[in-house]
């Protein structure tokens, strides 16, 4: 009668181990192919860097997090070729801009360009 319970006690450790290790093994599969979209993901978003072009659209809501709520000032920028692309901006830029104003950065450096002012003067 022992050797039986002992036969069947090591056949439920050796299931126990094998179950253990599958979960073991799922789990770092699924870990791995997250790691993987996610590289692949941040390899195919494009960073907008230096740009030019014209205010299409501009927009403001708040993000709201554990610590509180705090503003996220947008514009929508078409480029010269034709692409749309939306920029953040921090509050001053944002209150300055207007729709169908050029906007360019370069390194970084925001520089509105405002077309009305410049037709009106000529």
């Amino acid at each position: 009668m022992k050797k039986a319970q002992r036969e069947k006690n090591a056949l439920q450790r050796i299931f126990s181990y094998r179950l253990s290790s599958i979960v073991l093994c799922v789990l770092i599969v699924g870990m791995l192919a997250t790691l993987g979209v996610v590289v692949w993901q941040k390899s195919t978003t494009q960073s907008v860097g230096d740009y030019e072009g014209v205010i299409v659209d501009r927009w403001a809501d708040y993000a709201e997090s554990d610590q509180g709520s705090r503003p996220r000032m947008a514009l929508v920028v078409q480029a010269n070729e034709g692409k749309r692309f939306t920029v953040r901006v921090d509050p001053n830029v944002y209150e300055s801009a207007r729709v169908g104003m050029r906007i360019r950065s370069i390194s970084g450096q925001i520089v509105l360009i405002d077309t009305d002012r410049k037709s009106a003067g000529k």
